[in-house]
């Protein structure tokens, strides 16, 4: 075995990486990701024995089996370069602005090879990261941001050692020059079975460089295994946060981020991803939990043992007397997520939606479970924390008599959780007027815009765990309809809570949605839009850079 960390941690005054372990061989890929701030460059500055002095070390780095962090300096200098190596993420404040590149690539060559081998090898290594061989010549400050990551990482690969750490590689390159650093990469795998630990948040760089992936978050690993098996099929809810975080991922939908911690003050000292999480418990603040080992051979340190789905339905079809509407539907709605549901009029889209929340009686052999359990899902929406539907039509759907504060207050009246700061939230959510005037205008007073946004706001009021939305911006003007969709996404990403939409409309389900399904002729199929574009964006910027004289 190459490399072996047994229950490494650092820890300084204001941040603590957590024990972990793992295992690295020749030719093998290992990516850390996580978001800035979660440990990834103290991980790789342990390992190098290059921890600043207020850092503290304890755990094992064991190199071909010897522990590198109980070597002396002196014989760890020996093995740099040699055995392992490192390039830090890409700035000049590594390099020695009164050497050029050249005279930085022979000093490091000197331990091994003789003047005239250097020349050759300086020429190789050059050629191997992409840069020209004019560009010896220059010095640091002469050099973009993109040439000096290539020029670190030949400089970190000079004298071919068996592991090289590279922190994040490719952040500050384009198209090009990323594909660049990939080859090479792949490159020394080949050739010199070299063994590469990438820190990176790229998710599309590691999965064309690793074979295992290792998910941090603040100094705590969140989920581990297989690079194809954690990036296709996260089990973690932060995984699963940074996947869909990642525009070269997803480049038709409007991007929001994992939502800020909710977590009330003082910090609690259970799963560090409790504020954020959109499907926590009450265990979750109390006790942190330990990653396990997992069917899949994945590890995860999760209480609910994964993403949780909220909604599931199989074997689901619907007849109006002798026409067959759906047709043995299946569909999982997991917490956290926004599906939506797109089709023509007259598909079966609304009979689909009311079937879900308990409106129409599902025919015998079909199974239906709201938090993996049974229920009626009828007496869902007279419950803090279950299901709301958000009819197509509000104006049939609200009373025009009654005022704003009975429409808001009679669904918390009815389940006996009335309570005024629930309405008061509700509209200042929606971005209605909470004043005593706005709640005692009459219903049928209201704009368009404003009925649907009442609706909206009903609906909260109960603090569901998933809201379904029929056509929620069919009877809304463009600027209306935009609105309101940023509105229900933003809505999403703030409660955490799940969302399914029913739309005609494509392109605003592209916008906001995690997952797309079309309805067509009964039946219920996935939709992969970035599959089937024409050209992605890094195929049309190589092109361009390809044909510029």
């Amino acid at each position: 075995m190459l490399l072996e960390v047994q229950n490494l941690s650092v820890s300084y005054s204001h941040f603590h990486l957590h024990p972990l372990s793992f295992q690295l061989d020749r030719g093998e890929t290992l990516s850390i990701i996580g978001e800035s701030g979660s440990g990834k460059t103290s991980l790789l500055l342990a390992l190098a024995g290059l921890l600043p002095s207020e850092g503290r070390t304890q755990g094992q780095v064991l190199l071909h089996g010897e522990n590198f962090l109980a070597m002396p300096e002196p014989q760890r200098r020996k093995l740099r370069m040699h055995v392992l190596s490192i390039a830090f993420q890409s700035s000049v404040q590594w390099l020695n602005p009164k050497l050029t590149l050249r005279q930085h690539l022979q000093e490091v060559l000197a331990h091994t090879y003789s003047p005239a081998q250097q020349q050759e090898k300086v020429a190789t290594l050059m050629e191997l990261v992409g840069l020209s061989q004019d560009d010896l010549s220059l010095y640091p400050h002469q050099l973009s941001g993109g040439m000096v990551q290539r020029f670190l990482l030949a400089n970190a690969v000079a004298l071919e050692p068996e592991l090289v750490l590279l922190d994040e590689p490719t952040a500050n390159l384009d198209a090009a020059s990323t594909q660049a650093v990939v080859s090479a990469i792949h490159n020394l795998k080949k050739t010199n079975g070299t063994a590469f630990l990438v820190v990176t948040h790229d998710m599309k760089l590691a999965r064309q460089l690793s074979q295992r992936t290792l998910i941090l978050y603040r100094g705590h690993v969140a989920e581990a295994g297989e690079t194809l098996a954690v990036l296709e099929h996260p089990k973690h809810p932060y995984t699963r946060g940074l996947l869909q975080s990642a525009v070269s991922l997803h480049p038709l939908r409007d991007l929001w981020g994992i939502r800020p911690n909710t977590a009330p003050p003082p910090p609690h000292h259970g799963c560090p991803f409790y504020g954020r999480c959109t499907q926590s418990i009450s265990l979750c603040r109390q006790t942190p939990p330990p990653l396990l080992p997992q069917p899949d051979g994945r590890a995860l340190a999760c209480h609910r043992g994964g993403v949780v789905p909220q909604l599931t339905c199989e074997n689901l079809s619907y007849s109006y007397g002798q026409k067959q509407i759906l047709s043995r539907i299946s569909l999982t709605i997991y917490a956290g997520e926004i599906v939506s549901v797109v089709g023509r009029s007259g598909a079966g889209k609304t009979t689909l939606v009311h079937l879900l929340a308990g409106l129409l009686s599902p025919p015998s052999g079909a199974s239906m479970t709201y938090q993996q359990e049974e229920h009626s899902f009828l007496a869902l929406h007279r419950r803090l924390g279950g299901m709301q539907l958000i009819l197509q039509d509000s104006q049939a759907a609200l009373n025009p008599r009654l005022s704003v504060e009975e429409v808001l207050s009679e669904p918390t009246r009815l389940a006996h959780v009335y309570h005024p700061s629930r309405i008061k939230q509700a509209l200042e959510e929606v971005e209605l007027d909470s004043s005593t005037i706005f709640l005692h205008q009459t219903v049928g007073s209201l704009s368009g815009g404003q009925k649907q946004r009442l609706s909206i706001a009903r609906a909260l009021t109960m603090e569901p765990t998933l809201l379904l939305a029929d056509e929620p911006t069919s009877m809304l003007d463009p600027s209306a309809s935009a609105n309101l969709l940023r509105l229900l996404k933003g809505l999403q990403h703030q409660r955490g809570c799940s969302m399914l939409i029913i739309t005609h409309d494509l392109y605003s389900a592209c916008k906001i949605s995690d997952r797309i399904y079309q309805l067509e002729s009964g039946t219920l199929s996935p939709l992969d839009l970035t599959a089937s574009l024409p050209l992605n964006l890094e195929t049309l910027l190589l092109e361009k850079e390809n044909t510029v004289p």
